[in-house]
């Protein structure tokens, strides 16, 4: 199953103007941001590396040379219709840093919560320009604001989730998750003859009580905001990405 291949895979490229990155302003930052000591044991010295290891997580980050293989970034970015310049900074980066949370005996949550606070202070290197991750470009001013929830100990669903619109075939307009795998969860569509904005908020609602409750919908049951609001799921093939999603019913006005 597509979340299964997916579920706790927490990877993220910064993109760089220039090939460099300052690996001790990156352990200033992350005290500063967050209040955790990074003591950078690295035995062969190496300033291109950090690798951390915090209860069962590791914690990998590394300089890489050259643009994310393959094109990948500047193809995501063209679906950020929230940052009308995310297309032209990701064909412009020259270089990436790689960040990546493991440890399968860790509590998934938190491996995401750690994950999420490397990325963030990764993103004020002086030439980072975007980051790159769970299909979709985002700028840094957006991330770092998003992961500034942690703080207040809220979860961060806009950087972990990204709400992409898509048209079926018959024209209806909908929004669909990407990054809900990651947690071990389907991905979800809705697709209503409604406000687009309205369609993502309510799908926003329903992303926050999945995750900040940890549960998992299933095919056929119902779902409501209220004891007589009853919304189907369907589990079916996506019809905005590969693999099997949870079709939401919209509430009807």
């Amino acid at each position: 199953m597509e979340k299964e291949k997916t579920k706790g895979c927490f990877v993220a490229f910064v993109l760089l103007s220039e090939g460099q990155w300052d690996k001790q302003q990156f352990i200033h930052d992350f005290k500063e941001d967050w209040g955790i000591t990074l003591t950078d044991d690295n035995d062969n010295g190496d300033e291109d590396v950090l690798v951390e290891i915090f209860d069962n997580m590791t914690l990998a980050i590394a300089i890489m040379p050259g643009p994310v293989p393959n094109g990948e970034a500047e193809h995501y970015a063209q679906g950020n219709y929230l940052w009308k310049d995310a297309t032209e900074t990701a064909q412009q980066h020259k270089a990436h840093i790689l960040v990546s949370v493991t440890g399968d005996q860790s509590d998934l949550f938190e491996r995401a919560k750690l994950f999420t606070k490397a990325t963030a202070s990764c993103l004020k290197q002086p030439n980072a320009t975007a980051v790159y991750t769970d299909g979709m470009v985002f700028q840094p001013e957006f991330y770092r604001e998003i992961a500034s929830s942690l703080q207040e100990d809220e979860l961060p669903l806009m950087d972990w989730v990204w709400f992409g619109v898509y048209r079926t075939q018959k024209g209806t307009p909908g929004i669909y998750t990407y990054g809900l795998r990651k947690f071990g969860k389907e991905e979800m569509e809705v697709y209503a003859n409604a406000d687009l904005s309205d369609i993502r908020d309510f799908l926003l609602d329903i992303v926050s009580y999945i995750l900040s409750e940890d549960v998992t919908l299933q095919d056929g049951e119902t779902i409501g905001f209220s004891e007589e609001q009853k919304l189907s799921i369907t589990l079916s093939e996506g019809i905005a990405i590969d693999g099997m999603t949870l079709k939401l019913e919209y509430p009807k006005e």
